[in-house]
């Protein structure tokens, strides 16, 4: 083999060696080169079946994938997964702040790749809807208390404005377990309730079936009564406008109703189409309204000396 040849092979096998360390230090360089963080990482939660999907855009040099979940600023669980994305349904059934990051992992330990931003996901869990009962002896709305929940609202209609008109948690007492919505300060009238449960971390109740409630008010017994037989004149004040007269007669089992109407103010009711003989006592009564959500005064009697 001529010196020529031989320099000639010599160059060549050199050349192929230098390329094959080219090649072999690019590809080192290429498999411990770090990865760039996960981008548009996504918790994923409007799914048709319910599932809670973790997902970042993919990265073709990516082994796989850890997600790491933090719940209430603490690590809560770490999830790896071959693919770009993975199904944390169970690690989301109690509610709460998490945040979710993500990194990259390639062939080497050199190309783990930083973790990108955390993204903030709420769990609402819904509250369970409160049972009510009313104590109308007691002008009351009773309920159960709903774990989870922080406040509670009872809706019972519309405002003047067209707003819904509530009751807020200002409003209502008891004990833990068992409160009550106090219903005196409404004004009388028919209401139609429905009550809420709310909670911070929580998605607010159903709302509780229609209760209907009629708020009606007493009223004032009437004053000042006096009652002549002469005249047959009754007179007193109230400020109502209808009345019941029971007349007991003088020396007789006998008894007379009389209702009547009188708008005044200061009434002075004229009975004598109505008494035929002495009576010895008079009950007086304001009579209420369904219309107007008045119930009956009380009585007031007159006795004759």
């Amino acid at each position: 083999m001529s010196n020529k040849l031989r320099t000639i092979i010599v160059s060549i096998v050199c050349a192929l060696v230098t390329i094959g360390l080219i090649i072999t230090i690019f590809f080192l360089a290429d498999i411990n080169r770090k990865l760039a963080a996960p981008t548009n990482l996504m918790v994923v939660d409007n799914l048709p079946d319910g599932e809670i999907i973790l997902q970042v855009d993919e990265n073709p040099k990516a082994e796989r994938y850890v997600f790491i979940i933090y719940k209430d600023g603490e690590r809560h669980v770490q999830l790896v997964s071959p693919d770009n994305y993975i199904t944390a349904t169970s690690n989301f059934e109690e509610a709460g702040l998490y945040e979710v990051a993500a990194r990259a992992v390639g062939k080497t330990e050199a190309s783990i790749s930083d973790y990108c931003p955390r993204v903030e996901f709420i769990v609402r869990i819904k509250l369970a809807t409160p049972s009510v009962q009313l104590d109308l002896e007691n002008n009351k709305l009773l309920f159960n208390t709903v774990t989870g929940a922080t406040n509670y609202e009872l809706i019972y209609g519309l405002t003047e404005g067209g707003e819904v008109a509530s009751l807020t948690d200002s409003r209502y007492f008891g004990e833990v377990g068992r409160r009550y919505f106090d219903l005196s300060t409404l004004p009388k009238g028919s209401y139609t309730f429905r009550l809420m449960a709310k909670g911070g971390e929580y998605e607010e109740s159903d709302l509780t079936d229609p209760i209907t409630y009629t708020k009606t008010e007493k009223l004032a017994a009437p004053t000042n009564v006096t009652f002549s037989n002469a005249s047959k004149i009754l007179t007193f004040n109230s400020s109502w406008h209808s009345f019941q007269v029971v007349a007991y007669y003088e020396n007789s089992e006998l008894t007379k109703t009389i209702k009547i109407e009188d708008t005044e103010s200061s009434h002075s009711l004229d009975l004598t189409s109505y008494l035929t003989n002495n009576v010895s006592k008079l009950e007086l009564t304001a009579i209420g309204s369904e219309f107007e959500f008045t119930t009956d005064s009380d009585m007031v009697v007159w006795q004759n000396a």
